[in-house]
């Protein structure tokens, strides 16, 4: 039995596989939203709640991983965006380790990467070539698989809390917010074609796959789930003019509202636009008009994955 623990800036999210001859075979896959990264645009540390919120968290797995029969320094835990930005981020890491024996690393964007884009192949068979798109909390991976291998890989400091707390201010959203956060994204996404445009690359057409919880919950507003199915979220379809519409719906609506169309998960109705925002702007980055939802991503990645 393996497990993986990755502690985001939104989320944390435990996965416990068994292994036969490579073959992964997912035993238990948990998420909760606790908000890591909350008010770190403007405190620029992570407070005491949200440590609380993590404390309780890692209480919950670290149980569930000893019923598996798991040591504790087998577990791969991996800390992202808000980790790597946090000036106590060390504290933290050191209190994780006295109070549940778990080791974190603290890993690079483009580590961050690297990792979904193993665990995104490990979920398709015989995909060999694609981008991928993990929008996170605190920041948003982009990558590209060629011939069975990573060809390049980068991390934007733009995700969805920070977009959420640093630009919108009103509720609804106003048009200026909007535009403000819209143009924030193009920015980063025009710094991003620089910079692979200066490595050599060449864009062509390949399939776009999204990990992460924007692109699990739009699949849920679009199938209209109202309860998460990962069978129907994995390897989902999410076509551009619908993903248009979601988030019109999510635009017209107050954050708590959001809350009435199905499929969006409490503690994500603040969240949802800007992911769907990064979203929209990614896909037209990539010139296609379609993206497939893939459940797996950081956490499989990290299963066997030498951090």
């Amino acid at each position: 039995m393996l497990a993986s623990i990755d502690i985001g800036t939104n989320t944390i999210r435990c996965l416990i596989v068994s292994s036969k001859k490579d073959v992964l075979t997912p035993k238990y896959v948990d998420m909760q939203i606790i908000r890591l990264g909350e008010n770190f645009t403007r405190e620029r540390i992570i407070t005491k709640a949200s440590i609380s919120r993590l404390k309780d968290a890692l209480n919950y797995y670290s149980k569930k991983i000893k019923e598996f029969g798991i040591k504790q320094d087998e577990v791969v835990v991996t800390g992202t965006s808000v980790l790597r930005d946090a000036p106590n981020a060390k504290d933290i890491s050191e209190f994780i380790y006295r109070e549940f024996g778990f080791n974190v690393h603290i890993i690079s964007g483009e580590k961050e990467a690297l990792v979904t884009l193993a665990g995104i192949a490990s979920c398709f068979e015989s995909l060999r070539e694609f981008y991928a798109l993990d929008i996170g909390g605190g920041s948003t991976e982009y990558a590209c698989f060629k011939n069975g291998q990573p060809l390049w890989k980068y991390s934007l400091n733009m995700g969805v809390v920070h977009l959420t707390e640093g630009i919108v201010k009103s509720d609804p959203v106003s048009a200026h917010d909007l535009l403000k956060m819209e143009e924030d994204i193009e920015s980063n996404l025009n710094s991003l074609k620089r910079r692979i445009l200066k490595s050599g690359y060449k864009f062509e057409p390949l399939n776009l796959l999204g990990t992460a919880g924007t692109a699990t919950t739009l699949a849920m507003v679009d199938l209209r789930l109202g309860t998460y199915d990962r069978l129907k979220v994995h390897g989902y379809v999410l076509k551009k003019r619908n993903i248009e519409e979601i988030y019109e719906k999510f635009i017209e609506k107050k954050a708590h509202d959001r809350l009435n169309i199905i499929g969006v998960e409490k503690g994500r109705e603040d969240l949802v636009l800007a992911g769907t925002a990064i979203m929209l702007k990614s896909i037209e980055f990539f010139e296609t008009d379609r993206l497939t939802v893939s459940e797996c991503g950081l956490l499989e990645g990290l299963i066997g994955y030498d951090i």
